[in-house]
Order: C-alpha cells, then sequence, then structure tokens
C-alpha cells in the first residue's frame, strides 16, 4: 500500500525546541519506506533536520504564519497532495510509533480491502505521563499537578521503545486526530472545520462527518499496532469554550439531519 506520512510543524518560537526534539523522535521510529512530507512555517526547519534527511527522504512544504488552525493545515494538505494518490497518513509531532506499527497497518488495510472501499484508520494510542519524582503523588491529581508544579515531573523526553515501556504510566485510547485518510472523502465533505481555531474537537468532528463517505475503522490491537503520545507541557488552550460549544451545535445537526446540513454548501 502507497501513502505519505505527513506531518504538521507549526509552532510558537517558545515552543520551536522542545518540539523539534519531538519531531525528530518521531520520524526516527518510523519503520517504514513511505515519504516523509512536512508542512511548516518555520524557515529554519530544513537546516534544523539536516541529519534526517541524510537518511531519509523528507520534503518540506512552507506555509505563512498565521493564527494556528490545524484544520487549516490539514485542508491545505489535501491540495498540495499529487493528483494521483488515493491515500496519505497524518501523523503528529508527539508520535513515537512501534517498530511493527506500518507492517501492521498495512495488513489492516489489505483485510478491509482497501482498494474496493474508502477506508479511515484510527489505531490505538497510548498517552505517556512523565514519571512522578515523588511516588507518594496521586495519579488522579496529574493534570492539576503537572500544570501548577511541572517540577514534580520528570520531562525528559523518551527516544526509545523499551524507554517508553519503562514509564510507569499510560492510558490508552484512539489516536483521532492520526492515522490512514482516504483524500476523496476528505474533499467531499469540504475537509476539516477551519471555523475550529485553537484548542477543539475538530478530529472527532471531522470522523463523524467522513463516516457518510467512507468506511471509518477503530482498530484496538496490542502494542505493536500501536502509537505512543510523548508528553510535553500543556500547550495553548485557545478558544476551548467556543469550540466545544460549536462542535456541539454541529453533532446536533448531524443527529437530526443524518449528515450535517452545512455539506451542501461547503
Amino acid at each position: 500500500m502507497e501513502y505519505d506520512i505527513w506531518y504538521i510543524f507549526c509552532y510558537s518560537e517558545d515552543q520551536y525546541i522542545s518540539a523539534l526534539k519531538r519531531l525528530k523522535i518521531s520520524i526516527g521510529s518510523i519503520n517504514s519506506n513511505s515519504k516523509i512530507k512536512i508542512l511548516t512555517w518555520h524557515k529554519n526547519l530544513n537546516k534544523d533536520i539536516i541529519d534526517l534527511k541524510k537518511i531519509r527522504k523528507i520534503d518540506l512544504f512552507e506555509t505563512k504564519k498565521i493564527e494556528f488552525s490545524r484544520a487549516f493545515c490539514i485542508n491545505l494538505i489535501s491540495k498540495l497532495i499529487d493528483v494521483e494518490d488515493k491515500y496519505f497518513y497524518l501523523a503528529d509531532t508527539d508520535l513515537f510509533f512501534h517498530p511493527e506499527y506500518f507492517n501492521w497497518l498495512d495488513f489492516i488495510c489489505k483485510k478491509m480491502n482497501y482498494k474496493k472501499n474508502d477506508l479511515r484508520v484510527i489505531t490505538n494510542n497510548f498517552n505517556l505521563r512523565p514519571n512522578k519524582k515523588y511516588k507518594f503523588i496521586p495519579n488522579k491529581l496529574f493534570n492539576l499537578l503537572s500544570g501548577i508544579f511541572p517540577n514534580l515531573y520528570n520531562w525528559e523526553t523518551p527516544n526509545t521503545l523499551n524507554e517508553i515501556l519503562n514509564i510507569n504510566y499510560m492510558n490508552s485510547g484512539f489516536a483521532h486526530g492520526c492515522g490512514l485518510i482516504p483524500i476523496d472523502p476528505l474533499k467531499k465533505i469540504g475537509g476539516y472545520n477551519e471555523e475550529i481555531i485553537g484548542y477543539g474537537p475538530e478530529d472527532d468532528l471531522f470522523n463523524k462527518r467522513l463516516s457518510f463517505f467512507s468506511r471509518v475503522y477503530y482498530h484496538i490491537g496490542s502494542l505493536r499496532s500501536s502509537t505512543f503520545h510523548i508528553y510535553h507541557p500543556k500547550l495553548n488552550y485557545q478558544n476551548k469554550k467556543k469550540n466545544w460549544n460549536y462542535w456541539n451545535f454541529i453533532i446536533k445537526d448531524i443527529n437530526k439531519n443524518r449528515i450535517h446540513s452545512d455539506y451542501i454548501i461547503r
């Protein structure tokens, strides 16, 4: 199966160095012959990943720096993709891939007969938490304490699978915003909702809207078919309340009409 692996790398200047480190770890964990492509507004990124470009094919696509909208970036990717391509894989700067992950993804797609009908694949993901420096700190207070007292945790980024498996706490779920995306259905629904700027549920909304034109498959699997979300200090939760209210409105519209009525306009 052929697809390119796309990253969106657009950060504020104060986030750049730590995000760059996670990007290098993520790309280094990819055991696949797929081409890697990065959409970025950082002009110095090409120089900063020159070591990676020596060992694998990486193409960079520059965009203007604007108020960050992940939805806008994904829609831009859909316009940059080669016309003959049917799928692309949307990765994330913070994802570490199990060495067997992409073999499993290809196996899943063949079993699901991806050539016959469009297929969106979302796989299991383990959200990692940095190890506590003191054992008495309750796990349930992580979200609160990690923001107020980040020094209570060891934020050193894991570089290898062994280091990841030695982390004390991780919880599994799905990487709703990553995975294999069929291009034709993406274009049919008018892409991602660019109205969502900042922190929001645009991925969940996209998968619901896409399901009217493509099969959407959630694969639980095991560690070998999973990704691992590398932890980092909390990023900006801009427009969180506004975006969740927007999500609520559209979900009600979908439940009423069985398809988002905005599809007609898009």
